[in-house]
């Protein structure tokens, strides 16, 4: 027999755990991004990797609320895998993230805003809308809102 607490404090653990390494690793590669450009909307990637340990915390609290002497073992296992989703998810969210900032870091991309850019940021070739790069995270941080909704639905 398992113990419905221990299920549900794993939850809040993996909930917690795993959204923190999925941020934690897109953070690294956002903050590596943000140092190259002189602009302070390149900010945003590092703003939007962060976010994504918050959804950890936020199931993790709701979670830990609902533990009571009273919890059954059906519940337990629904807070069980809501935290995996949350965390799955948000961790899948942060290598995606991860991997985005990385290419882009790796070959010296940079966004421009309103088509003007400084004449020193090098070459056409090596520049992007802002605009689609936003989305481009917008689209990977959209994997890690779907385990919080599914989460958020098991938690009931």
């Amino acid at each position: 027999m398992s113990d419905p607490t221990l299920l549900a404090g794993l939850g809040c653990a993996l909930a917690v755990f795993l959204c923190g390494l999925g941020a934690a690793y897109a953070t690294s590669h956002a903050s590596s991004f943000a140092l190259r450009h002189q602009d302070l909307m390149a900010m945003v990637p590092v703003v939007q990797a962060g976010v994504l340990a918050v959804y950890g915390i936020i199931i993790a609290y709701l979670i830990q609320s609902k533990i009571t002497d009273a919890l059954t073992t059906a519940d337990a296992y629904k807070f069980f895998t809501a935290g995996l989703s949350v965390g799955l998810a948000c961790l899948a969210s942060g290598f995606g993230m991860g991997k985005f900032l990385k290419q882009c870091n790796a070959e010296e991309l940079f966004f421009v805003r309103k088509g003007k850019a400084e004449p020193k940021q090098g070459s056409a070739s090596k520049k992007f809308s802002f605009t689609t790069f936003v989305l481009c995270l917008i689209y990977l941080e959209a994997i890690g809102l779907y385990g919080l909704i599914v989460a958020l639905y098991l938690v009931g």
